[in-house]
C-alpha cells in the first residue's frame, strides 16, 4: 500500500499545483487582472460550486444501500472542530496577534474533496471502488457543511462582530441540503439526465475555474514576507497533529474498515484551497496568509500524505 499511496498522492497534489499554476501565469502576464479574480470567484462560489455539489449528492448518495450515511459527514465535522480545537488551543497558549481568524481557518478547514477522491481512485479496490467513492463523495457534506457557514464566518467576521447568518446562507449550502432533501424524499434517480447533464457540465468547471482564481490569488500575494511562525503552526495542526490524534484513535476505537480508511484519508489533508475562493469572493483582508499557509501545506503535504498512509496501512494489517 505505501509505494501505491506515495505515488497517487504526490500526483495528485502536483496536479493541483499545475492547474494553479495557469492562474499564476495568467495573472502574472496581465492577461487577468484582479477585478476579473474576483467575477471569477463570484462564478466558483455562486454557481460552479453550487452546481457540482448538488450532482454529486443526486449522483452518488443512495440512502438505501448506505444505512449509515450520515457516519461519512461526521468524519470531517469531527476533524474540522478537533483542527479548530487545537488551533484555538494553540492562540491561547501562544498568542496570535495577526491574522487569528484566518489562523483558526486554515488550521481546521481541509482539502476534503479532489486529493481524496484522485487517490481513492488510484487504489486497487476492485468491487468496492463505487462504494469507497460515495462515502468519500458523502463525507465531503460534513466537510462543506463545516466550510460554507464557519469557515465564511471565520473569513468575515473582521466586517462584523456577529455572526451573520445571511452570509451562512449561501448558495453551496442551499445546494446541498436542495439534494439531499430531494434523494431522501423521493430516492435516487429522480432527477432526468436532461437536467442533470447541463449541471454536470457547469459544475465540472468548479476545480478548473477555482484553480485559475487561486494561481491568480498566489501571484497578486506576497509569497516573500510569508510569516513563518503562524504558517509553520498551520503545518504542524494539519499535517502532524490531526493525523497522529485520528491515527492513535482509529488504533483504539477499531472501527469498520471503510470509515477509518476515510478518515485517515481526510485527516492527512492539508488546508482547504476553496479558502482561497472564499476570500477574494467576501474580499478577506488577509488573504496573503491564506494563500501561503494553502501553498505550504500543499508543498509539505506531498510527503506526510503518504507516510500517514503507510503508517495506516501498517496499523490496520
Amino acid at each position: 500500500m505505501f509505494p501505491i499511496t506515495f505515488q497517487t498522492s504526490t500526483i495528485a497534489v502536483a496536479q493541483i499545483f499545475a492547474m494553479g499554476a495557469m492562474g499564476f501565469y495568467l495573472v502574472r502576464c496581465g492577461i487577468i487582472n484582479e477585478s476579473g479574480l474576483k467575477l471569477l470567484s463570484f462564478l466558483s462560489v455562486n454557481i460552479f460550486f453550487p452546481f457540482f455539489i448538488f450532482y454529486q449528492i443526486i449522483k452518488h448518495f443512495d440512502a438505501v444501500r448506505m444505512p449509515f450515511w450520515w457516519g461519512f459527514p461526521l468524519i470531517n465535522i469531527s476533524l474540522v472542530l478537533t483542527g479548530l480545537l487545537v488551533a484555538f488551543l494553540v492562540v491561547k497558549v501562544v498568542p496570535v496577534t495577526t491574522f487569528k481568524d484566518e489562523f483558526l481557518a486554515v488550521s481546521s478547514l481541509h482539502n476534503a474533496g479532489y486529493i481524496p477522491l484522485l487517490i481513492a481512485m488510484s487504489l486497487p479496490l476492485g468491487g468496492l471502488e463505487g462504494q469507497v467513492y460515495t462515502c468519500v463523495i458523502i463525507s465531503i457534506i460534513g466537510f462543506d457543511t463545516c466550510l460554507w457557514s464557519l469557515g465564511v464566518w471565520l473569513l468575515t467576521r473582521a466586517k462584523s462582530s456577529r455572526m451573520d447568518l445571511r452570509k451562512m446562507i449561501n448558495p453551496p449550502l442551499l445546494s446541498m441540503f436542495a439534494a439531499l432533501i430531494i434523494v431522501l424524499t423521493f430516492g435516487p434517480n429522480i432527477v432526468p439526465e436532461v437536467v442533470l447533464k447541463p449541471i454536470k457540465i457547469l459544475g465540472d468547471a468548479a476545480l478548473a475555474v477555482g484553480m485559475i482564481v487561486i494561481g491568480g490569488n498566489l501571484s497578486l500575494s506576497s509569497l516573500t514576507r510569508v510569516n513563518w511562525a503562524q504558517v509553520t503552526g498551520v503545518s504542524l495542526i494539519k499535517l502532524i497533529v490531526l493525523p497522529l490524534i485520528t491515527l492513535g484513535l482509529l488504533s483504539i476505537l477499531k472501527l469498520n474498515p471503510l470509515i477509518s480508511f476515510v478518515a485517515i484519508i481526510q485527516a492527512c489533508m492539508p488546508s482547504a484551497i476553496t479558502l482561497s475562493i472564499i476570500g477574494r469572493n467576501y474580499e478577506t483582508k488577509n488573504q496573503d496568509f491564506i494563500n501561503q499557509s494553502i501553498f505550504v501545506t500543499h508543498l509539505l503535504s506531498m510527503i506526510t500524505i503518504p507516510i500517514f498512509l503507510g503508517l495506516y496501512g501498517k496499523l490496520i494489517n
